[in-house]
């Protein structure tokens, strides 16, 4: 066995690798904060670290390096970061109760635990994590294909999610042995890794979970689940609806949770009408050269003063890449300044206007690339431009088709609702410069915070709030969009960068 030493900032883990190991295997069973959105496979370059070994000391995808005797790793320490925790005030709870409870708010990218006395109501403390499953894959699908995969796939990621909740409940000074209750709100493949339930059928068609948590799956003492709808709406979603309560108003509303999955809801009070599209993750910050989520370092807004870039830097230090809220801002500013072409493409110093060419280059193959900083260590390059047209043009196209289905224009919706993370974060305004959202519900739109989290409080505090969860899924009618010919056609349009006519929405 070889003894590897881990650096994880200023602290050091201590972890054994046998022969054929990767260095990602190594920091995953150390529980080492490593991001491997590809799931190992090489594409991503996300999980680059330090080695010093005997062959001496660089930079290595951890993914792709073999242990090959006694080494010292070092890798970033998870730095502070937009973890949502804000959550709305909730007022009921069971006449009687007593304790201490828990609501999980269980996202793909984060986790958020709340300790509430069930009694009062009252919150406790909060805390929060980036997921720890990242190392895993940064989104749902390539979770699934690691259970596939791998013999212990399942049980792995299983003790993960589990661990992660139970460290959080931990540095809240309480055990889950001290819990009533934990009521879980998640995605539907984060609540069946959770419950230890394979997901491998939700990722391939006809995309059939084990169960939709409505009381058929195994039961387990002192842990609820929220409802899902289906293989791809799933119990956040139900969640975020009881806590914007617009299940019970008669305007009809769209409810957005943008991620790596774009899940979205159209109705009030007579029923909803649900769809999931693959937006990917590039919301997320993976997939982007200069990529990251929203922790220090990263660029969460961007605007020209003139040709001058203004950069708004989570921690106001230095920026050391981009997240997606900083994306589609950097992306819309570039297309007003003419950089980038209604079509997407990233124009090079030859054909951008003059008072920019400083801030371009080319790469090999003759593409622009968009330097950020003085020091061109963040920039934006063409394919990153490629992979936001694609998410965008998913929930674009998602939106579109939900209104068509529905029969309604986009002037019948009376709010848009932005549930999570990214939503809160993100410049409305940009969005819609870029075609991702209509212009029109631009100030209609109301941020609902951690509204999964919100909803998993009520429901933890209230059983008639489980009641109402259930009347919520029973109203939801889920459309699934792949092979829908009016998705298909939909989506390629909605590539292009545009601030929309409103003719489009309708």
């Amino acid at each position: 066995m070889s003894k590897i030493r881990i650096g994880i900032g200023e602290a050091e883990r201590q972890a054994e690798a046998g022969t054929g190991q990767t260095l990602l295997e190594v920091l995953r069973e150390a529980g080492a904060p490593i991001a491997a959105p590809c799931g190992g496979l090489g594409r991503c370059g996300k999980c680059r670290v330090r080695l010093t070994d005997a062959a001496g000391s660089r930079e290595v995808l951890a993914c792709q390096t073999l242990v090959t005797g006694d080494a010292w790793v070092e890798t970033d320490a998870p730095g502070g970061g937009a973890i949502l925790t804000e959550s709305a005030d909730t007022a009921a709870v069971d006449p009687g109760a007593e304790g201490l409870g828990a609501a999980v708010d269980l996202g793909t990218t984060t986790v958020v635990v709340e300790l509430v006395d069930l009694k009062t109501g009252k919150r406790r403390g909060t805390e929060s994590a980036w997921n720890a499953q990242a190392a895993y894959g940064a989104d749902v699908i390539t979770r699934a294909q690691y259970c596939m995969e791998k013999a212990d796939g399942l049980e792995t990621l299983h003790k993960v999610i589990r661990g992660q909740v139970d460290t959080l409940l931990r540095r809240l000074d309480c055990e889950k042995k001290d819990l009533k209750e934990i009521f879980v709100a998640g995605n539907t493949v984060m609540q069946h890794l959770f419950a230890g339930l394979d997901p491998r059928s939700i990722a391939v068609a006809p995309f059939t979970p084990l169960t939709l948590f409505d009381g058929d799956e195994p039961q387990e003492p002192g842990l609820a689940y929220a409802p899902c709808v289906a293989g791809y709406v799933g119990g956040d979603i139900t969640a975020g609806l009881l806590a914007s309560g617009l299940y019970e108003r008669e305007e009809r509303s769209l409810f957005l949770d943008i991620g790596t999955n774009g899940e979205m809801a159209l109705g009030g009070r007579d029923g909803f009408l649900c769809c999931a599209v693959a937006s990917g993750p590039a919301f997320e910050g993976a997939g982007i050269a200069c990529g990251m989520t929203g922790v220090e370092g990263a660029v969460s807004h961007a605007r020209f003063d003139g040709a001058r870039l203004s950069l708004d830097v989570i921690g106001g230090g230095k920026p050391r890449g981009i997240c997606g809220s900083g994306l589609i801002d950097l992306t819309a500013a570039l297309c007003q300044k003419g950089i980038i072409s209604a079509g997407g493409l990233l124009l090079g110093p030859d054909e951008a206007p003059e008072e920019f060419a400083d801030t371009l280059g080319e790469d090999e193959n003759g593409n622009g690339i968009f330097y950020l900083t003085e020091d061109r260590s963040v920039y934006l390059t063409a394919r990153d431009v490629r992979q936001l047209q694609l998410a965008k043009a998913a929930v674009a196209a998602g939106i579109q088709v939900l209104l068509q289905k529905a029969g309604l224009t986009v002037q019948d919706v009376g709010r848009l609702y932005l549930a999570g993370g990214f939503g809160s974060y993100m410049d409305v305004s940009s969005a819609a410069a870029i075609g991702m959202l209509p212009a029109a519900l631009v100030q209609k739109t109301v941020l609902l915070g951690n509204a999964s989290l919100t909803g998993a409080r009520m429901a933890l505090l209230d059983h008639t709030a489980r009641e109402k969860l259930r009347a919520i899924q029973g109203a939801c009618r889920y459309l699934e969009l792949s092979g829908d010919a009016d998705f298909s056609r939909e989506f390629p349009d909605n590539m292009y960068f545009y601030e929309e006519d409103e003719d489009e929405w309708n």
